[in-house]
């Protein structure tokens, strides 16, 4: 059971449908339990930050509550309307934030716990659901492709940097298909890829963060990583100047 009133999850987005089974299964939730709610932001702003305080604020009517935030970042104002929100807990509402790595500002990371479904949970949870057992694999396994990626970026050279960025942006939709009311879904799926990508490579160096170089490093993708969450950001721009700057690991 989750015993106290927030968690967080350091990782990918891609995992929230992964993650979804495991945080109800944790609160012993049901499946259709409405007073669980399950959200995913691009971007997290104040306005956001504000609507969920009035939005938990109303669950407690009933009771209880468990918001599951899936964030891709998160603004320096919203973070501290969180971690008011936090500081000041409501009884019977736990929230529970699946954000990239490095994003929470210690501040508001001191005042949660990490989310660590026990084996007895996720056993149960997959007992109960037959997905939850398939969903936690693959989500397992886009961690490993992300850090293989990751690992192979820093190993090589500019030239074969820029080559598997160009590969990563490559679209896969014909001008028709990117012509239609639907369209986007390339648009949006390079964007996560250069997300993951920077959250791979943020943990590969976070193991020599000892060196100056490395930590510079981080810095500048923590800076960058903002620029993910505007409306069309310049991702070759972007990921070519890690390929430039980061050190060959």
């Amino acid at each position: 059971m989750l015993t106290h009133h927030a968690y967080y999850i350091e990782g990918s987005l891609q995992q929230f449908a992964a993650y979804v089974d495991q945080v109800r299964a944790a609160a012993g939730l049901g499946a259709h339990d409405p007073n669980f709610v399950a959200q995913q932001y691009d971007k997290f702003g104040i306005d956001d930050a504000r609507a969920l305080q009035q939005l938990a604020q109303l669950k407690t009517t009933n009771g209880a509550a468990l918001f599951f935030l899936a964030i891709s970042s998160m603004t320096s104002e919203a973070q501290q309307a969180l971690l008011k929100l936090f500081e000041e807990p409501q009884a019977g509402v736990v929230f529970v934030l699946l954000v990239p790595h490095g994003t929470l500002l210690p501040t508001l990371k001191s005042r949660c716990l990490a989310f660590s479904p026990n084996d007895e949970i996720i056993h149960d949870a997959a007992v109960a659901t037959p997905t939850h057992a398939k969903s936690a694999t693959v989500a397992s396994k886009n961690l490993d492709v992300n850090t293989v990626q990751a690992k192979q970026f820093l190993a090589a050279p500019y030239k074969e940097r820029s080559e598997m960025i160009v590969k990563m942006l490559k679209p896969t939709k014909t001008k028709a298909e990117a012509d239609t009311e639907n369209a986007g879904g390339d648009e949006d799926s390079a964007k996560e890829q250069a997300r993951e990508l920077l959250n791979a490579l943020e943990v590969l160096l976070h193991k020599d963060i000892a060196k100056k170089e490395i930590r510079d490093a981080l810095a500048d993708i923590a800076h960058f990583r903002t620029y993910l969450a505007d409306r069309s950001p310049s991702l070759k721009m972007i990921l070519e100047h890690f390929a430039v700057t980061l050190p060959k690991l």
